[in-house]
């Protein structure tokens, strides 16, 4: 509040004037959320969530800074009771350069490029007359606003994010610190990260590097070196990048003027600004774009439409207009017609004449001539259409030995076209033909490869003179950096087989689903994001997947030696489902739907004395949930799955362990249950262990309360006639800080920790959120399975209390001993909590105390903590941070 109210901007309130939307970006310490003005134009605004570190380093250039054309504009902040800065900002409704020049198929022009360096040199000019270097320039952090080809003064563009900047007369504390973007900094920075060798010409380096990034389409630079070190080494060897394809030599030679080892020899942004006024564009003429551009030899036509071929009506295709084709003079396999209106490429053309003999490569005919302007390939046709489709849509449902079968016949494939020194370019399921198939039999399957707009020689320096569309969902890391110009081999089509294969064995399911803007993808594998487990997936086989996903191309395997492992896969050793509906289980009454999942009563076939429930689970809740069911299964207090059963393959169905009690919410409300404390604790004391269990696998529950632990013997009075288990992973997780999945939509908001409510940010779960839930699940416990907070019924009004710092009070029932243990686990501050460990060893030691005693047992226990509570704040906390309502509901009781 303090830095804010020092900046003499816009004082803003949330609900007042402005609305809080869905975050789309999240680091620690910083997050971006949507947000719109409640009392003006409807014109989307972003709101920046920052800590106080970060917002003692940023604040000020956003003040200094804000008043210029091509710098993003700060309207204001938000007044909030958290140790946080928010901001009110423009939204650039484009993206960053950096995203716009890979989303957009068409090269900047010279003249458009011209313009958008002269407003980013404008800016950094501006920037400089601050004594203010910015320390990160680069495409990801210039905004688009307005991009006008026909009239490029129309454009705009402003720079943005201040991470790095850094005022020339106020050296930073921590310098060595400092995160160094290897790519695009100067030389003298890499030599030796100190604060003298920060300037505007080092700013001037890394616009040089910017330009070429801007004139690469995006290209990350070095993007064929995977290691930083390695780039490291070369920038101070003075190596430098190439002149990319298409750029103009004058704007090529300012690029390089920019990148003098001495940074006295570079120009000044006001320099470079006059420069860039200075250059003359002619833009390419048309013997120019004939040598841009590829031009095809003539094309040789083998049939004639409406003498040899009929056209007839359009089906679905997955690449280019597809037409249902009928032989006129003579009788052939059924075929298709393929309208293409763009030209073909030289590999293309080579495809469709002389690589068409393979058993597992679609046979092209030919061309017919036609009266329609276009290009007309005559290919034969799929009976059954596109893998993708098929297992998606569940009229295929392959067996392993199957599904092993197809990988090996599209490895037949690429081997075969690796041979010829080609590379597809475009894996995936989509591009799988299958002209046989039977689920269960491998021999009686037979799939082709399709769809060779992508094929290109076989040679990762190459460059492609012609921009194509990346497939950014299958495409290896190596042609994401690039911005898909160079880079292809083998090897970057073998990570795509990895991706087509996980694709397969997830019933068709689209690579990182869970993102449905293309930024947003790339960025998740830029950071290192790979994907998980297909819920059914052979081990063997899902490891071949793995190796097909290293970073590095040279640790990859070929496609021969994919080949050798796929066919030393042992599949008798792994069984997919371990039942069969109404052979080995039957169902009963459904008993209740919950999350996703419906209940019903189970029974073995024959007939035993095992108490079963089968579960049946959506494809969004089942990949959710399952592996974590199959991964935990082993622990005596989490609930037991005997495994999958085959069923309805829209859905998937376990076999669980049944308990007649119910959960331990629903008895301790009903009155059927009511423990002594001693009975409490030795509950406790056996979910705390399942807890420690699930911490040691590197997993966060996310939903610890009473209703997801199932009773399965209870006894009020005697403690070791009580067992209970865990159940419910719908918003478990991998303790993993760094990633930000999908927006989650539930939140147990009487239960989960306030650093949850904060921010929904994955970073923000750990052990010690679930530990604050245990204390929620132990207090409910002791008010005989009352609900938290049930004062309040408004999902907002329970937020802003749990922000607040409003705690429980201490139940009747509960001795101070336990109370103490309960109370610590509520500490605003995570740090300051004990872990599940911690917490076993303290509840073992409890006892049923008298109230003479009570006393005692209070000293000795603050005395155990007094460590800890030294370091607590007093902090009032928060307010609302997020807009999105919790559909979480809990039954209430009557505690009469």
């Amino acid at each position: 509040m303090s830095i804010q109210s020092k900046l003499q901007l816009e004082k803003y309130q949330y609900g007042t004037h402005v609305l809080l939307g869905r975050q789309f970006y999240g680091m620690s310490g910083k997050k971006l959320y949507f947000g719109q003005w409640t009392f003006k134009d409807p014109d989307p605004i972003i709101i920046v969530e920052m800590n106080e570190e970060i917002a003692e380093h940023e604040a000020s250039f956003y003040r200094d800074l804000n008043g210029h054309n091509n710098i993003i504009r700060t309207f204001g902040y938000v007044e909030n009771i958290l140790n946080s800065t928010i901001f009110v900002q423009e939204y650039a409704q484009q993206g960053d350069l950096a995203n716009w020049l890979m989303d957009n198929q068409t090269d900047l022009s010279s003249t458009l490029s011209i313009e958008i360096f002269c407003q980013v040199a404008d800016a950094m000019s501006y920037v400089a007359s601050k004594s203010i270097v910015h320390g990160d320039l680069g495409c990801r952090n210039i905004l688009v606003y307005r991009i006008d080809s026909s009239k490029p003064e129309n454009t705009l563009v402003k720079i943005t994010d201040f991470g790095l900047a850094r005022s020339i007369d106020h050296p930073p504390v921590n310098n060595n610190s400092s995160i160094v973007p290897i790519r695009f900094c100067a030389p003298e920075i890499l030599e030796n990260n100190v604060h003298t060798n920060y300037s505007e010409k080092s700013d001037v380096y890394s616009m040089g590097v910017l330009m070429w990034e801007a004139l690469s389409n995006g290209e990350m630079p070095f993007s064929s070196i995977f290691s930083d070190d390695t780039v490291k080494r070369m920038k101070l060897n003075n190596e430098r990048l190439s002149q990319p394809l298409n750029c103009d030599r004058q704007i090529w030679i300012l690029m390089e003027k920019c990148w003098s080892f001495n940074p006295k020899q570079r120009f000044n942004f006001e320099q470079i600004k006059d420069e860039l006024s200075e250059i003359k564009i002619c833009e390419p003429s048309n013997i120019q774009q004939s040598i841009l551009t590829y031009q095809s030899s003539p094309i040789s036509y083998d049939f004639t439409l409406d003498i040899d071929i009929a056209m007839k009506k359009s089906l679905d295709g997955s690449y280019g207009k597809v037409y249902e084709g009928q032989w006129l003079l003579k009788q052939e396999r059924p075929i298709v017609l393929i309208k293409i209106d763009k030209q073909i490429t030289e590999y293309e053309y080579l495809f469709y004449t002389e690589f068409k003999s393979h058993p597992h490569i679609i046979h092209t005919f030919g061309f017919v001539e036609n009266d329609l302007q276009s290009i007309l390939l005559l290919q034969e046709r799929a009976p059954y259409g596109n893998l993708q489709v098929l297992i998606e849509n569940h009229q295929f449902q392959p067996s392993t030995k199957v599904v092993r079968e197809i990988f090996l016949q599209i490895i037949d494939a690429m081997i075969y076209i690796t041979q010829q020194n080609i590379i597809h370019g475009d894996l995936c399921c989509s591009n799988v033909l299958v002209f046989e198939m039977n689920e269960s039999k491998p021999n009686e399957n037979l799939v082709k490869l399709t769809n060779f707009t992508s094929v290109h020689e076989n040679n990762p320096s190459a460059e492609k003179h012609k921009r194509s569309k990346i497939p950014i969902r299958y495409c290896a890391l190596e042609i994401l950096r690039s911005a898909g110009r160079s880079n292809y081999s083998e090897l970057s089509d073998v990570y795509s087989m990895g991706v087509l294969m996980w694709q397969t064995c997830s019933n068709g399911q689209l690579p990182y689903y869970t993102s449905t803007l293309n930024s947003e993808v790339r960025q998740r594998k830029l950071n290192g994001e790979k994907l998980i487990k297909p819920l059914v997936c052979n081990n063997q086989i899902w490891s071949i997947m793995e190796d097909c996903w290293h970073n590095e191309p040279q640790l990859r395997f070929n496609f021969e030696d994919m080949k050798i492992r796929l066919s030393q896969v042992n599949l008798k050793s792994e069984k997919t489902f371990q039942y069969k509906m109404n052979v080995n289980v039957k169902m009963g009454n459904q008993l209740y739907d919950k999350f996703g999942k419906k209940f019903y009563e189970g029974e073995f076939i024959p007939n035993n004395d095992k108490s079963i429930i089968l579960v049946v689970m959506n494809e969004e809740t089942a990949r959710q949930e399952v592996p974590f069911y199959l991964q935990l299964n082993s622990h005596s207090h989490i609930v037991h799955t005997f495994g999958l059963v085959k069923y309805d393959p829209r859905s998937t169905t376990l076999v669980q362990e049944r308990t007649h009690y119910g959960n331990l919410q629903a008895v301790l409300c009903s009155h059927q249950f009511r423990p002594s404390e001693n009975v409490l604790i030795k509950i406790f004391l056996q979910i705390i262990d399942a807890m420690i269990y699930i911490v040691n696998q590197n997993i966060i529950h996310g939903d610890l309360c009473c209703s997801n632990i199932l009773v399965f013997q209870m006894n009020s009075f005697k403690p070791e006639e009580n067992l209970v288990k865990l159940t419910n992973f719908n918003l478990t997780r991998m303790n993993d800080p760094s990633f930000i999945g999908k927006k989650q939509t539930i939140f147990p908001i009487r239960y989960c920790a306030p650093e949850i409510l904060r921010n929904e940010n994955q970073s923000n779960y750990s052990e010690l959120s679930d530990v604050y839930s245990m204390g929620v699940l132990m207090w409910e416990a002791y008010s005989k399975g009352s609900i938290p907070f049930q004062s309040y019924i408004n999902d907002d009004d329970i937020r802003q209390c749990r922000l607040n710092n409003e705690k429980l009070s201490k139940p009747n029932e509960c001795s101070q001993k336990v109370w103490n243990i309960i109370h610590d686990c509520w500490y605003l501050e995570p740090e300051l909590r004990y872990n599940f460990t911690d917490m076993q060893y303290r509840i073992s030691n409890a006892q049923i105390i008298s109230p003479q005693n009570e006393n005692q047992y209070l000293t000795n226990d603050i005395s155990e903590h007094s460590v800890k509570q030294n370091f607590v704040e007093a902090n009032s906390s928060s307010s609302i941070l997020t807009a999105t309502s919790s559909k979480y509901v809990n039954k209430s009781c009557n505690l009469s």
